[in-house]
């Protein structure tokens, strides 16, 4: 089973971000749902810490990769660049052969210049319509909830379809 290994931006959004449980229980059936230790200590707000120690032990396995699989040079230049969180998922991700799911900019060109596979919140709502397990109304309507709350990517137009609206933001 191929795994997908969560940075903490995915977390939030899936979590009280775009309360996207119904979606992760579908990818639990296809994939592994992995985050690192790394990721689940930017879970930082006191007030949501029940709800992500709740959310975290029903839908995740929390692991860390066994050694970094970067040669130093490499973990110097993504310290300058990412968090720490973003680079123990890519190393996680790297180890079991699985696929990050980065939301960030600056950790997705990272994660392209290392060969990794990712994707991010969007692309999973995307494979999730590509299954029908959800319709383009559900899958903007999640899309407008995760800008409300403030997730930072453009608003859908109106008139746009999902696939508009992904086409729009590449």
């Amino acid at each position: 089973m191929d795994s997908l290994v969560f940075d903490t931006s995915a977390l939030l959004n899936f979590g009280h971000r775009g309360e996207l449980t119904p979606l992760l229980k579908k990818l639990s059936g296809e994939f592994k749902l992995l985050t690192t230790p790394g990721a689940r200590a930017e879970l930082t707000d006191p007030k949501r810490k029940e709800y992500y120690a709740d959310f975290l032990g029903r839908h995740f396995t929390v692991q860390s990769a066994a050694t970094s699989l970067f040669a130093v040079a490499t973990l110097a230049r993504l310290n300058r660049a990412i968090d720490p969180g973003e680079i123990t998922v890519m190393t996680l991700a790297k180890e079991v052969n699985g696929m990050a799911v980065l939301d960030e900019t600056a950790a997705r060109r990272e994660a392209k210049s290392l060969d990794l596979r990712f994707t991010g919140t969007l692309g999973l709502l995307h494979q999730g319509l590509q299954r029908k397990w959800l319709t383009e109304t559900e899958c903007l309507a999640r899309v407008v909830k995760l800008c409300d709350a403030g997730f930072f990517i453009p608003r859908p137009a109106a008139s746009q379809t999902f696939a508009d609206y992904l086409r729009a933001i590449e």
